[in-house]
């Protein structure tokens, strides 16, 4: 098959023609281009007299038809046409002499002039005779170029006859299956596809190609050497019945097009947002994801610029990324930044954004592909990380954690601290087992408390004393606070993390305190045994003097009241020296009732009392008393007038409740009072006002109302004397008659 494409008879081009016409005939030349100016195609006409000023135009210009006399004053026509096809072998060139002769159109065909014209057939001939002329050229020139784009064409491309047989293959087609184009020419396509694809092509490719003038798809081809490949196949049929084929090996495409699919699959099971954005910043793409997490439809974002659904800052930072990728400073193509993502409902998320370059094209930006993670728990928890840190690097103790064999894994110093309180580096014990600073006993009571907390749900954390075994090799007493790190994705013990707290300064306070308390015994055991007993002896004489009746009354009685000061005494520093324990055993306690038991068992002379309280309080029943006694004691004692005077008027003492909101009771005398200078002072230990008294008593009082966490005062009674007020105490509900107490 060839490809018939002739021009057919009379058919002209539309572009304009410019002719060169050569003759030193003026008349005719003018009538020449007359005619060739009324022609349907546009022509221009350039005119010449001799041979040497036609070669020297055509070097200057583009000529498209020359047209010469045969008779020129410097050459003949002939002659100049030799000239001309030494430069332009394409040019068409008509010879038109004055008078026609055989001999020179026998020359001048046989030379190969394009046409030959005389000038007795008229200018209109010559006319039409020049533009087929030009014409035909054209469509030549434009077959050849045609020609020579098939033959360079990376397509294949094929012309097969009516039988199916191959009359053109151009080099690629026949690269495509292995073959020299020699090799396929004459052969039936059936050659070139799999015995199993003959049919399909045969029952229903051709047919259509019959029936609607073409057709495209892919076919599986066939090559020389067995293998074969999937082709993007088109056929066209020619005015004369022949085929074109057009083929493309689209085997990586076809690849190309899994992968894609795959990747599509596997992007959309990742449940990670995925999306591209192309070089003008906008998406091109976003997965299920994407979409879901930004509460947009898909078709909503792509096409979209970024600022769409990022902030500003993010935008910002995004193009410092890519700048950053692209720059010739980095080999990096991925690049991890965080992002702020604005939803359709206004929520802002802050998100982690892995950003990858798409594959440059001829070195052109193409834009990004990005991996995008929810990090707004994440944030939340290194916020809360950052507040604990701080936290740890404010204590004044120092912190750690061991790993589950005991290795150490972090030391933080105490504060305005760079070494851990046994003198090393923080580095410097990393990794190291812990017995580098415990000794085995210390560690085994460690261990006992960390199984403990690991089978008792209930319990978070545990201490225990220890001592630290310092660099330099000192001992140093330390309260170990431990809990146990969360355990693994498996339930296994990841290990613990403690607070060291030094107590060496209260492990001294523990044995100044233990030396006083040893002391105070011995004290009280002098108290309670060398002044006692020899009292005991004084009082029992003092009872056989009064029996003999060999004193005066008076001076038996001073010796008496004597006595009963040095009892009195003795019991208070007694009291004093025992009171040690700081946590009272409370109950419930009838106020009225212990006061008047306390009125029973204390010595008031003609004093009286007036309970006017029926609150129940939460205390230490014997230490209330031993407060109240004390109160009693010393209203009695201290509230006449003249203590010495025992004829004065006897004292009221009264107990009730405390006005207003404040929780509390007082107890009041109608005594003499305190004066206001001495009222800070009166509680202090050894204070008496007159000197008559111990100084103990009210010390007693403030010590057991402070053990009891309440608030002792004085101040002046509604009847001019001392009234005391403890305030803070806990007032109990009375039980009802059928309630159980």
């Amino acid at each position: 098959m060839s490809i018939r494409d002739d021009p057919r008879r009379g058919r002209v081009s539309m572009d304009p023609i410019r002719v060169l016409h050569v003759d030193a005939d003026p008349a005719w030349t003018t009538a020449v281009a007359d005619c060739l100016e009324r022609a349907a195609v546009p022509i221009e006409t350039l005119s010449v007299d001799s041979a040497s000023d036609a070669l020297e135009r055509l070097e200057h210009a583009d000529i498209d038809c020359l047209v010469s006399e045969y008779d020129l004053p410097d050459t003949d026509g002939l002659s100049l046409f030799d000239a001309v096809r030494a430069t332009h072998d394409a040019l068409p060139f008509v010879l038109c002499p004055r008078a026609g002769s055989e001999a020179v159109a026998s020359e001048a065909i046989g030379a190969g002039v394009t046409d030959y014209v005389p000038k007795g057939e008229g200018a209109a001939t010559l006319r039409d005779r020049l533009v087929e002329a030009v014409s035909t050229i054209r469509d030549r020139s434009r077959r050849e170029r045609q020609l020579c784009a098939v033959e360079t064409a990376r397509e294949g491309i094929s012309l097969l006859d009516a039988e199916g047989r191959f009359i053109y293959v151009n080099q690629a087609y026949a690269d495509l299956y292995g073959y020299e184009p020699s090799t396929l020419i004459g052969e039936h396509w059936e050659r070139l596809y799999p015995d199993e694809d003959v049919e399909t092509v045969r029952e229903e490719i051709i047919p259509t190609v019959l029936s609607e003038g073409d057709w495209f798809g892919e076919t599986t081809g066939l090559r020389a050497d067995g293998t074969t490949f999937v082709e993007a196949h088109s056929l066209s049929m020619t005015g004369n019945g022949d085929l074109i084929c057009t083929v493309r090996d689209v085997t990586d495409r076809e690849e190309r097009k899994r992968n894609l699919e795959r990747y599509e699959t596997i992007i959309d099971a990742l449940g990670d947002p995925v999306y591209t954005v192309d070089s003008e910043g906008r998406y091109a793409f976003v997965n299920d994801a994407y979409a879901a997490m930004t509460g947009y439809e898909k078709d909503d974002i792509v096409g979209r610029h970024i600022s769409f659904l990022l902030d500003e800052p993010s935008v910002a930072r995004g193009e410092d990324c890519v700048r950053s990728l692209l720059s010739d400073d980095t080999d990096a193509r991925q690049r991890t930044y965080e992002i702020t993502v604005e939803t359709s409902d206004g929520e802002r998320i802050r998100c982690e954004d892995n950003v990858s370059l798409l594959p440059l094209a001829d070195g052109r930006y193409r834009g990004v592909a990005g991996v995008v993670r929810d990090i707004t728990e994440r944030k939340a928890r290194e916020r809360e990380l950052e507040r604990y840190e701080t936290i740890l690097e404010t204590l004044p103790d120092e912190v750690y954690s061991l790993d589950a064999a005991g290795v150490i894994t972090e030391i933080i110093p105490p504060i305005n601290d760079d070494v851990s309180t046994t003198g090393h580096r923080p580095e410097e014990l990393v990794g190291e087992h812990v017995s580098v600073i415990m000794d085995a006993d210390d560690i085994d009571t460690a261990e006992s408390e960390i199984r403990a907390l690991l089978h008792d749900d209930d319990r978070e954390h545990a201490s225990f004393e220890m001592e630290t075994i310092a660099k330099d090799g000192e001992r140093h007493p330390n309260e170990n606070h431990i809990a146990a790190l969360p355990p693994d994705e498996d339930g296994r013990f990841r290990g613990t993390v403690g607070v060291l707290r030094n107590i060496a300064d209260r492990k001294a306070r523990e044995r100044e305190l233990k030396a006083q308390n040893e002391r105070l015994d011995r004290f009280a055991g002098i108290v309670s045994h060398d002044l006692r007993n020899p009292l005991n002896v004084a009082q029992g004489h003092l009872e056989r003097v009064r029996e003999a009746g060999d004193c005066d009354d008076d001076d038996l009685e001073a010796i008496a009241w004597a006595h009963d000061r040095m009892a009195v005494l003795i019991e208070n520093l007694l009291t004093i020296a025992r009171e040690r324990d700081p946590d009272p055993d409370t109950e419930p306690v009838d106020l009225a009732a212990l006061t008047a038991d306390c009125w029973r068992h204390v010595e008031t002379d003609d004093a009286t009392v007036a309970i006017e309280t029926d609150a129940v309080v939460r205390a230490d029943r014997a230490r209330l008393a031993q407060l109240l006694e004390n109160l009693v004691s010393n209203a009695v004692e201290h509230g006449s007038t003249d203590a010495a005077d025992h004829d004065t008027a006897a004292i009221t003492l009264t107990v009730g409740d405390l006005d207003g909101a404040a929780d509390g009771f007082f107890v009041a005398d109608d005594g003499p009072g305190i004066p206001a200078a001495e009222r800070d002072k009166i509680f202090e230990s050894g204070y008496s006002s007159d000197g008559a008294g111990t100084g103990l008593g009210l010390a007693i009082v403030e010590r057991i109302a402070d053990a009891h966490g309440w608030t002792v005062t004085v101040t002046e009674g509604d009847d001019g004397g001392a009234r005391f007020e403890l305030t803070g105490v806990e007032l109990v509900d009375r039980p009802g008659p059928g309630d159980e107490e």
